[in-house]
């Protein structure tokens, strides 16, 4: 009878590990998707005119660019690897263009896109070579 109580135990035993593993599991919540847009991340603001921006790791270093209504400003992209990079402005995904396709760069250099002046809202901006890598402008004021 021992035998069969500890055998119980041990499955009981087991069987709350498991559930504990599991839980733990569904409240991780993490994503190991490389391609979520929120990898890169950050919010770079627009400061004296200029978005300094980069790319490395097919990303771009942030997401999203605040920039003032009403204020043209230049968005400098540094390339820090070896596959090709431009920044192109967009009024919304697969929108018209704003301005001129940015100037294609390789690693280690830079390129400026100038940005007219915008009306307050959400734009759209993204290497036109990996379209994976793009992000969100928000004019304010």
């Amino acid at each position: 009878m021992n035998h069969f109580h500890f055998a119980l135990r041990r499955g009981a035993l087991l069987s709350l590990i498991l559930l504990l593993g599991l839980a733990l599991a569904a409240c991780s919540g993490g994503s190991s998707d490389a391609t979520d847009d929120s990898t890169a991340g950050g919010t770079i603001a627009v400061t004296d005119g200029v978005a300094e921006l980069s790319a490395d790791n097919l990303e771009f270093d942030a997401s999203t660019i605040t920039a003032p209504a009403g204020e043209a400003f230049t968005i400098r992209l540094t390339n820090n690897e070896a596959p090709p990079h431009n920044v192109s402005v967009y009024v919304s995904e697969g929108g018209d263009l704003i301005g001129e396709e940015g100037e294609t760069v390789g690693e280690g250099e830079t390129t400026e896109l100038s940005v007219e002046a915008l009306e307050a809202g959400t734009y759209y901006f993204q290497c036109d070579i990996h379209p994976d890598m793009n992000g969100t402008i928000v004019v304010e004021g």
